[in-house]
Parts: C-alpha cells; sequence; structure tokens
C-alpha cells in the first residue's frame, strides 16, 4: 500500500513538472510572437514610405471570382491624385465598380491576362473629350509572387502632345521640344541627328558628341539585339509607336532604366525615327525593393519563406528538365532558446545573423539560401550530385569551428543539419523534398542533442 502512494506521489511530481515546462515554453511563444509583430510593423513603415513617395500612381488590387474581377487592397497617395479618389473610397471596391470603364478600355483583359501568366503588360490609354484626346496614360501591370496585382500609371499627356507638334511641323514646335522634360532623340541610318538638352544633361555628352556618335554606343550590351530588332520592326511599318524598356549607360558609366517610344518622320527627305524616352531608373529601383520586401527575410537579408518557396519551386522544374541534381538541406540554429533565456533577444538575433553569414560562406551564389523562420534555415544548391552533401557539410562545421574557437565568445554556435537529393531522373515534390531533409535534420538533431548540451557554455559578460 505505501508503496503504491510513493509511486502516485511520485507520478504528481513529474506532472507538475512537465505542466511548469509547458508554461514556460507559452510564456517563450508569446514573447516571440510579439517580436515578430514588432519586426513586421517595422517592414510595413518601410514598405509605406517607399509606396506613398513614388513619382507615379501605384495601385494594389486582389483577384477575385478566379480572377475575373479585383478589388483594390491598397493605392498610393500620387494614385489617389491622379484618380481624384481617396483610399477610403477604394480599397475594398471592386476594379469594375471603381473605374466602370476599365472592361470597355482593355485593361481588366490585362489584368486578367497578367494574373493568369504572370507576364507584366503595358496598357496605354486615351481620354476623349469632344471628340478629341485630352489624356493619354502610360499603365504598367505586374504580379507579385503573393499573387496581388500591381498597377503603375502616370499621365504621359504631355509626350503624346510632343509628338503630335514633331508631326505637324518640325520647325514650329522645336522650342517645346528643347523644353520638354524627357529625352527627345531623332535618329537615321544608325546615327543620331538630334538631341534635346534633357538629353544631354541626362546622358552626359555634349549636344556635338551626341549627334557624331551611333546610338548604339549609348545602349547596354545586353540590350543592343532587342532595341535594334525592335528598331527594324518600326521602320518597316511592322509595329505602331511600341513602349520599350531597356538601359542606357551615361558618359559616367552607371545603368539607367529608360522607357521609350518610336514615330517614323521624315528628315532631311530620308526617314528616321523620333524617340521619345524617359527615365525610369527610379521606378524599377521602387518595383525591385516592393519585390524584395515580399520575399526577404528583414533580419538576415536572405531569402524568407515566400522567397524560398517561389524560387525554389522554379528551381526543380529547371532541374528536371536539364537533368541537373539538387540537394536540399535543412538547419536548425541549436539551442537558440537557451541563447535568447539565458543572454537576451538580442543576442539570440545576433546568434541568427551570425548562421546567415556562414551559410553565405559555405555555399554558392548560385544557391538558393534562406531563413524559414524561427531558427530554421533551407538551402537548395543546384547543379550537383548527391556525393557533393559531405563536402558542403564538412565545410559548413570548419565555418563554425572558426568561429567557436575565436576568444572571448560568449556560447559555441552549434548548427544541426540534413539534406535530401531531387534526381531528376525519379523527381518528386517539393512538399516531400523537403519533408525528407527535415526528418535527416531532425535525427541529427537527436544523436548530437546531449552533446550539444554537454559542450555549449553560456556566459552573461563578455569577459
Amino acid at each position: 500500500m505505501m508503496k503504491e502512494k510513493s509511486r502516485t506521489k511520485q507520478e504528481l511530481l513529474e506532472e507538475n513538472a512537465f505542466l511548469k515546462k509547458k508554461i514556460r515554453e507559452l510564456k517563450h511563444a508569446e514573447s516571440e510572437c510579439k517580436r515578430a509583430e514588432e519586426a513586421m510593423q517595422d517592414s510595413e513603415d518601410r514598405f509605406r514610405q517607399i509606396f506613398d513617395n513614388m513619382a507615379d500612381g501605384v495601385a494594389i488590387c486582389q483577384a477575385i471570382d478566379d480572377g475575373s474581377d479585383f478589388i483594390f487592397v491598397d493605392i498610393n497617395r500620387k494614385g489617389q491624385l491622379s484618380s481624384s479618389m481617396g483610399r477610403s473610397y477604394s480599397v475594398g471596391k471592386r476594379l469594375t465598380e471603381v473605374f466602370p470603364f476599365v472592361e470597355r478600355n482593355g485593361l481588366l483583359d490585362v489584368f486578367r491576362q497578367v494574373w493568369r501568366t504572370g507576364e507584366a503588360q503595358q496598357h496605354p490609354l486615351k481620354a476623349y473629350e469632344d471628340r478629341q484626346v485630352k489624356q493619354w496614360v502610360e499603365n504598367y501591370v505586374f504580379k507579385l509572387p503573393s499573387g496581388l496585382i500591381v498597377l503603375i500609371f502616370s499621365d504621359t499627356t504631355e509626350k503624346h502632345r510632343v509628338e503630335e507638334a514633331l508631326r505637324e511641323s518640325e520647325e514650329k514646335y522645336r522650342l517645346m521640344v528643347e523644353n520638354a522634360a524627357e529625352v527627345i532623340l531623332i535618329a537615321q541610318d544608325g546615327l543620331l541627328k538630334y538631341v534635346n538638352p534633357v538629353a544631354v544633361k541626362i546622358l552626359g555628352y555634349s549636344e556635338e558628341m551626341l549627334t557624331s556618335m551611333p546610338f548604339v554606343e549609348l545602349l547596354h550590351p545586353e540590350d543592343i539585339k532587342k532595341v535594334f530588332e525592335a528598331h527594324m520592326k518600326i521602320m518597316r511599318g511592322e509595329e505602331n509607336q511600341p513602349i520599350q524598356q531597356f538601359r542606357v549607360v551615361p558618359s559616367d558609366g552607371t545603368v539607367r532604366w529608360v522607357d521609350s517610344r518610336a514615330v517614323v518622320v521624315s528628315w532631311k527627305g530620308k526617314p528616321a525615327t523620333v524617340n521619345f524616352i524617359t527615365d525610369i531608373t527610379e521606378r524599377k529601383s521602387m518595383e525591385e525593393k516592393i519585390l524584395s520586401l515580399s520575399i526577404t527575410d528583414q533580419l538576415t537579408g536572405l531569402h524568407n519563406r515566400r522567397g524560398f518557396l517561389t524560387l525554389a519551386q522554379q528551381q526543380l522544374k529547371l532541374s528536371e528538365r536539364n537533368k541537373k541534381g539538387v540537394l536540399l538541406y535543412f538547419a536548425d540554429l541549436d539551442l537558440l532558446k537557451r541563447i535568447n533565456d539565458t543572454l537576451g533577444h538580442e543576442e539570440g538575433d545576433k546568434a541568427l545573423i551570425e548562421a546567415a553569414k556562414i551559410f553565405k560562406e559555405t555555399f554558392r551564389t548560385s544557391d538558393i539560401i534562406a531563413r524559414l523562420g524561427g531558427d530554421e534555415y533551407a538551402v537548395l544548391t543546384v547543379d550537383i550530385t548527391e556525393a557533393n552533401s559531405e563536402i558542403f557539410t564538412a565545410r559548413l562545421q570548419t565555418l563554425i569551428d572558426i568561429r567557436n574557437n575565436q576568444k572571448n565568445r560568449r556560447y559555441k554556435l552549434s548548427i544541426s543539419v540534413g539534406s535530401s537529393y531531387f534526381n531528376p531522373e525519379s523527381p518528386c515534390s517539393l512538399d516531400e523534398l523537403m519533408a525528407r531533409a527535415d526528418k535527416s535534420m531532425y535525427e541529427q538533431k537527436q544523436n548530437k542533442k546531449g552533446l550539444v548540451l554537454q559542450s555549449a557554455s553560456f556566459s552573461s559578460s563578455n569577459s
């Protein structure tokens, strides 16, 4: 009888210890959740600053009804001014409700195609009054990895009026051309025949130098072929005022992105093109920042889970098609909770950043490296065989050892790693590949758990 009572008391003590452990874990989870919310708010504030200070109008929409219509998720300040509508009026409403004419003018079809194919499109529009064109608007539509559709729109009425002016009379409107806010070039037989003052300012060459050089010398080497092919189509009359995006290289060697529209005119009795060029470098940079914010882990600078899944899916399809092997690594920063609890979350963040640096040094720039969240990392190595797995893990451990041997470290780093191989001859899904790598990592973590607990040392000071 006494033996049974003793056993019951022991069980109660064990249950009490278990409950205390769970309470500590819940408190830790609550703290982590709060930190994640604060980080998310910081990211949102940065995005809002970029978004609301763009020179062009920007609207973000979400597909509904299986992509047949879209609702406004957000619109920046410039977009509100350009469209004469407040954010509170448009957000949450259908595109077809706010702009009833989008189906008639073709913009709704562009939204649908971009949402379905993922390929960006440009769609110029005209607004008429008394049967005359009063406004031109350029629309650029692209899709984010999240599935949201972004519309960038700008008023190009001045540009089009300059084009019309040139058609009517070259001499009469020369003053307008010279005072236009955009680059205007006249090209004939591959040479520049006329440049306006803005071209001189942006391209950094004198008027004499520009009008004596081939146009191709201003182009980025990678864009020469496509610009030449488009130019020939315009000269043959196969395209009517197409809008092209390409890069130019001014005299200072920087690279600038431009929008260009060309029209064929007669210049001194021979065919030539008038090229209206707008610098869109800032817009391109903003697009990249918007895209980067959606796929980048703000703490480490690595890809986040969304970015990793998007890029990894694409890479597996490419590897299967090219018959190239892929290795997926799952990694876990051991004892992060203990670092946070003992030395503080700031030190825990430093450990996460240090682990990210180790992964960057271990793997190649062509590999996809990501922090999936918390203490979990993933790396997708491309064009590789299964036998190479040990090379990378050995390099990783060497870099960890180098850091752990540094003097005055407050703790020792330990990273558990598992891997799985994607064989293009017998392909599997990304989910299956990740599950295998996760299992492999967990097994390694369990095998070395005791060793890690015994060897890890923590100090509350830098001494």
